[in-house]
């Protein structure tokens, strides 16, 4: 019987609880390692007010674990946490877990074919494969503001959120205006003293349709999931049916109604033109929120769009001199989306370092496996976003890592990696059909700095799916 393979994970989130319970099920030994104290990733360390996902609640979970009892359609942020860690708990994960353990480096060794885990105790744990499931949203974006040291007030990330004193009766400087804003401004906006809204350009805004379940719709699809099966169903529908072209009927329709819907909702000509993009609906993330506009138009918010200068002792100084004086200050500014790994420092063959390998824009094979790491693979890796609901993309990538290590025992073989040339193919392929795509329409967090879109699919989920499902030999280098 072939030796299975160690394996370690890093990131406990919803890629890490879907890879550990594949991993789980093929009898693999396996850690999961994360900085946190306990599981649910993204969802464990975003609590500011009003956070909540996206996508609809049914879809937003394993099809293996479907929940008939979420709440409304599209669930807050306590209720998926609670979710991802009940499901963790169910399939016995936390005896996998090494918790307040956050992983500094990975190095493979070409003389020993191992991976050594290296923590920020200085710990080394030593595997013969390392899977990444820290995703995109790991590494906070905080504007490097001149001054930023001298201000004499309290200033944190959204995804760090300062629970120890509240902003009530503040006043409140918010920087950014991405998906946390538009969540966590209307949440705190009514009880501060003044709230200054900071936006460098506008957001394109849709009503948000959320609606709770009732207790008898809840009973209903815990007697008979086929009712909360066709619910998710539709959704995912919904988004495969979705063009991303910028010219596309879609693009220009989710256009017109953002514009309609900012024309109905801002009666003032000033606050409107602000809040007017100058590109398509999609170019940056589809934002949905009915509460936006309104907040915007309350007495004690203002929405400033001079540009930031610096940071004073007493509050944030625009371009135009003046003073906006403020008690606390909210980078609603995002993650380092287009950084992958950014909080590792992976080495691979020859002691090559994966952050100049993607120097110029991540890239990998199937957004899972990279030339040159072998027994590596990423999960919510390089052009697996945007298209559908990321745990069915987890799935997906999930099941294929399995399937690749299942054949890598029955082989009787030790390693496994993507041909350089299968690596280029696919990448070539990728980047080509980003042309006419809305992502290139403006400046978004899709994009590395030079110029290349490295979060986005270009194609459907399913066909994502589909691919995954079929191991070609000739584009992988097996050792033993």
């Amino acid at each position: 019987m072939p030796r299975k393979l160690t394996v370690g994970i890093i990131g406990a989130g919803a890629g890490g609880i879907a890879m550990g319970i594949q991993l789980a099920e093929g009898g693999y030994d396996f850690t999961i390692f994360d900085r946190a104290d306990g599981f649910g990733g993204t969802w464990r360390h975003n609590t500011f007010p009003g956070a909540a996902c996206d996508v609809p609640s049914h879809l937003y979970s394993y099809s293996f674990a479907p929940n008939p009892r979420w709440s409304k359609t599209y669930a807050n942020q306590p209720e998926i946490l609670a979710y991802l860690e009940r499901v963790a708990t169910d399939h016995g994960l936390g005896s996998h877990l090494r918790a307040n353990s956050a992983v500094a480096s990975a190095r493979w060794s070409d003389t020993g074919r191992r991976w050594t885990l290296t923590d920020d105790a200085g710990r080394e744990h030593d595997f013969d494969v390392v899977v990444s499931a820290v995703g995109m949203l790991d590494v906070p974006h905080v504007p490097d503001i001149r001054g930023g040291h001298r201000f004499r007030g309290r200033q944190f990330h959204s995804s760090r959120w300062d629970h120890s004193k509240s902003t009530a009766g503040e006043r409140v400087a918010s920087i950014g205006t991405g998906a946390s804003a538009i969540q966590y401004v209307p949440a705190i906006a009514r009880e501060t003293a003044h709230l200054t809204v900071f936006q460098r350009s506008p957001i394109w805004i849709a009503p948000r349709f959320d609606f709770p379940f009732t207790p008898e719709q809840q009973e209903l699809f815990e007697r008979h999931p086929e009712m909360a099966l066709k619910l998710r169903d539709e959704a995912f529908d919904a988004y495969e049916s979705s063009s991303f072209d910028v010219d596309a009927a879609q693009t220009r329709e989710a256009t017109e109604l953002a514009r309609s819907y900012l024309m109905r909702k801002v009666a003032d000509p000033e606050l409107r033109a602000k809040l007017m993009p100058d590109y398509p609906a999609g170019c940056k993330r589809p934002l949905m929120s009915r509460e936006w506009y309104p907040t915007l138009g309350l007495p004690n918010v203002t929405l400033e769009t001079a540009a930031i200068a610096e940071l004073t002792e007493h509050g944030v100084r625009t371009v135009d001199g003046v003073e906006h004086r403020v008690d606390t200050v909210i980078y609603g500014t995002g993650f380092k989306a287009a950084d992958y790994l950014a909080s590792v420092d992976v080495h691979g063959t020859g002691g090559r370092r994966l952050a100049d390998d993607w120097s110029d824009g991540a890239e990998a094979y199937l957004g899972t496996l990279v030339a040159g790491y072998p027994n590596f693979f990423t999960l919510y890796g390089p052009n697996t976003n945007g298209v559908n609901s990321i745990i069915y993309i987890h799935e997906a990538q999930t099941t294929f890592v399995r399937h690749i290590l299942d054949v890598l025992t029955a082989r009787g073989a030790r390693t496994v990696q993507v041909t350089r040339d299968a690596q280029r193919r696919y990448n070539e392929e990728i980047q080509a059909a980003m042309e006419g795509k809305v992502w290139l329409a403006c400046d978004n967090y899709f994009r590395h700095p030079s110029g290349k879109v490295v979060t986005q699919l270009p194609y459907s989920g399913r066909t994502f799916f589909e691919r995954t499902r079929e191991l070609v030999d000739a584009d992988y280098r097996f050792g033993r």
